[in-house]
């Protein structure tokens, strides 16, 4: 085709275009039980007209604030003057019962004096999607363990699960159940344990657990390795590492969970463990000596709203030889697209209130904090924009968490609000996928950085009142 009969061609196709999107009806044309919608030429020109250096001006300006935040000197008498600032105004802030801002005094306390102590310290982050794999989670835990010590990826599954920081391989013989989630195969009882699931073992298994190249470097140095089972029946288990094979395990034996622990001589990447008998595993923690503890436990496709459903006894076993302060429940986005009234917000945050009641019942010892969904777009009228319900779900699920005494982390303001998820995926490179749900690996790992850093100040917060008071 000559260049001229292609510009016409170009030129005529655009204007058919801009016609159809002028003439179609606003409104959309009903197909079915669908409506069919043309795109018009706000949207088209908005979106070629994207800046990436500015569509994210409010996160910059949030991190910014942070940077300015976070550097410390209590030396300072306007110091407080900018805790108080940050507390009442910041996007990044955590809303606490009361306005209380001691409230993780007792688990900072905790984060402080675990290695002098030789204790690990752990925080359950419990999630959808947006955590699957070690996404986000594993940043929190390189950051905190670079700051407080302690080593190992955490809690897993005796079974495969998908990550981007542990390659897994287990024997054939070895059942999963689950009791939510995409891969929710249910038991004929609620033993779960904390990770919401177990394997059934019988006879001779084993289970393979490797750190891949691309882990964070603190979770590869694995140096305690703890097996946790129930309802056994001539069960024993011994540990491989680097082809040396230990025996002997310290055995803490209870009537509900034994625990199976081996220290390792040194600091490894990668382990298996052989067992022989019947058994029902809850999971393999593979830690360090002492410092923190961040377990990844994700169940997509989950509203967070079963937790009450485990059996109370396992669970509490389970958070007692884990040492657990501080539970982390990020749910929400899988009911954004369902809910389509108020009543339904009042029957999911009712159903979260149990929730927290139930940890705070079982484990008292343990701080509780929501982490609402992210900002998640969806077409009305053919443009794309934030689910209706989204802002009144995350209100709702802030006032549930006050109510009940647990902290909440407001994602979807932090993001920058309102259509904030058009910005991540238009930003170059993407903060978000192109199913405007979920980040990307960059978006991920700057939404973490954020939490990470909003977490520190309320710690510096602690250090600066009690300096203070000395």
């Amino acid at each position: 085709m000559k260049p001229h009969n292609l510009l016409i061609f170009i030129v005529s196709v655009l204007l058919i275009l801009g016609f159809i999107s002028v003439m179609f009806p606003k409104d959309g044309i009903d197909i079915g039980m669908r409506k069919l919608y043309f795109p018009d030429i706000e949207d088209v020109i908005a979106g070629s007209k994207t800046n990436p250096k500015s569509s994210l001006e409010h996160l910059k300006a949030i991190e910014e604030e942070l940077r300015l935040q976070l550097y410390r000197d209590s030396l300072y008498t306007d110091s407080l003057s900018h805790y108080i600032a940050f507390f009442e105004e910041s996007p990044m802030r955590i809303a606490l019962p009361g306005n209380d801002w001691n409230f993780f005094n007792d688990f900072f306390a905790e984060l402080d004096s675990c290695q002098e102590r030789g204790e690990t310290v752990r925080i359950l982050h419990y999630g959808d999607s947006q955590i699957e794999a070690d996404r986000m989670t594993d940043y929190i835990r390189q950051h905190l363990q670079e700051k407080f010590g302690g080593a190992g990826p955490g809690l897993l599954s005796a079974q495969p699960m998908p990550s981007f920081s542990i390659n897994q391989s287990a024997s054939e013989n070895i059942k999963r159940y689950s009791i939510e989630g995409v891969y929710r195969i249910p038991a004929s009882h609620t033993r779960y344990g904390v990770m919401g699931q177990f394997s059934a073992v019988s006879g001779q298994s084993f289970i393979s657990v490797g750190m891949r190249r691309k882990a964070y470097e603190n979770a590869k140095q694995i140096q305690t390795v703890r097996l946790f089972v129930g309802r056994d029946k001539n069960f024993s288990a011994r540990l491989a590492v680097q082809r040396q094979t230990i025996e002997r395990a310290a055995i803490s034996d209870s009537s509900l969970v034994k625990v199976y622990t081996w220290n390792l001589p040194a600091p490894a990447s990668n382990f298996s463990l052989y067992t022989s008998g019947l058994g029902e595993i809850y999971g393999v923690a593979a830690d360090g000596t002492s410092g923190v503890a961040v377990d990844n436990i994700p169940f997509r496709g989950s509203s967070g709203i079963f937790f009450s459903s485990l059996d109370k006894n396992v669970m509490a076993s389970m958070l007692q030889h884990l040492n657990a302060r501080l539970i982390i429940l990020q749910f929400g986005g899988n009911s954004v697209p369902v809910i389509s009234s108020q009543k339904s917000i009042e029957n999911y945050c009712n159903s979260l209130a149990m929730q927290i009641a139930y940890f705070k019942d079982i484990y008292p010892e343990a701080k509780i904090m929501l982490i609402g969904p992210s900002d998640m777009s969806t077409r009305v009228k053919g443009k794309l924009t934030t689910y209706p319900f989204l802002e009144p779900l995350i209100e709702a699920m802030r006032e549930t968490a006050m109510q009940n005494g647990a902290a909440f982390w407001d994602m979807y303001e932090v993001m920058g609000g309102k259509d904030s998820m058009i910005k991540w995926v238009r930003h170059s490179p993407a903060l978000a996928a192109s199913d405007y749900v979920h980040f990307s690996t960059k978006g991920v790992e700057r939404i973490a950085a954020m939490f990470y850093e909003t977490l520190m100040v309320y710690y510096d917060y602690y250090h600066f009142t009690a300096n203070k008071d000395n």
